[in-house]
C-alpha cells in the first residue's frame, strides 16, 4: 500500500472512531499516524525477538513485519483476548489516549481489533474498541488507530492495558504499536 493509500486509511480510521486527523503523518511512527505534530509518544512497542510479551500465546515472526523487525503471529481456533502490555502509573494525561499499530490476518474467519483500556487512579474503568477498523478474512499490514473520543474517560494519574482482540479462528500478525497522548486544541 503507498503512503497515500496508508494515509487516507487513517483517516477513514480516525473518522469511524469519531475523531478527525489535525496533520499529516509523523515521520517518526511510521506512515499510520496522523495525530498532529503536537502528539506526545508515551510507549513504543516494537515486536522485535527481545520485545515480546512474555507468557502470551504468540510467536515471534522475522519474515512477516509492517516495520521490518518481525511481528508478533497469532495463530487460533477460538480467538480471544490477548493482553499484551501493562503500563502502571503512566501519569497525568495532558490530553487524549490514543493506541496505534498495524494489524494483518490471513483466514481470519471473525474479526480482530485493538482494544484499550484505561484505569484512572480515582474513577472507574473505561475501554475503547477498534472495531470498525479491524482486520478479517486475509488483509495485508492495516493501520489500526484507537482513542477515547471523551478525553475525561481517562485522563490524570493512570495505568492502561493495550490489547488485541480476536473473534475467531485464523492467523493474526500484530506491529509497531504505541501509545500517545494527543494535546486538545
Amino acid at each position: 500500500m503507498s503512503r497515500i493509500g496508508v494515509a487516507l486509511a487513517t483517516v477513514l480510521a480516525l473518522a469511524a472512531c469519531g475523531e478527525s486527523p489535525r496533520s499529516g503523518p509523523r515521520a517518526d511512527a511510521g506512515p499510520a499516524v496522523a495525530l498532529g505534530e503536537s502528539a506526545v509518544e508515551l510507549a513504543h512497542f516494537p515486536l522485535g525477538p527481545d520485545d515480546l510479551p512474555a507468557g502470551r500465546d504468540a510467536a515471534y515472526d522475522a519474515g512477516i513485519s509492517q516495520d521490518g523487525g518481525g511481528s508478533l503471529r497469532v495463530a487460533t481456533d477460538v480467538g480471544g483476548r490477548l493482553r499484551l502490555y501493562e503500563l502502571d502509573d503512566v501519569g497525568p494525561i495532558g490530553g487524549r489516549l490514543v493506541y496505534t499499530g498495524f494489524l494483518r490476518s490471513r483466514d481470519l474467519d471473525g474479526t480482530a481489533f485493538l482494544e484499550l483500556w484505561c484505569r484512572p487512579a480515582e474513577d472507574d474503568p473505561a475501554f475503547v474498541r477498534g472495531i470498525p477498523t479491524g482486520v478479517s478474512g486475509s488483509s495485508d499490514w492495516t493501520p489500526q488507530v484507537i482513542g477515547f473520543t471523551n478525553p475525561e474517560l481517562c485522563s490524570g494519574s493512570v495505568s492502561v492495558e493495550l490489547n488485541v482482540v480476536i473473534q475467531g479462528g485464523g492467523t493474526v500478525w500484530i506491529d509497531d504499536l504505541r501509545l500517545w497522548s494527543v494535546p486538545i486544541e
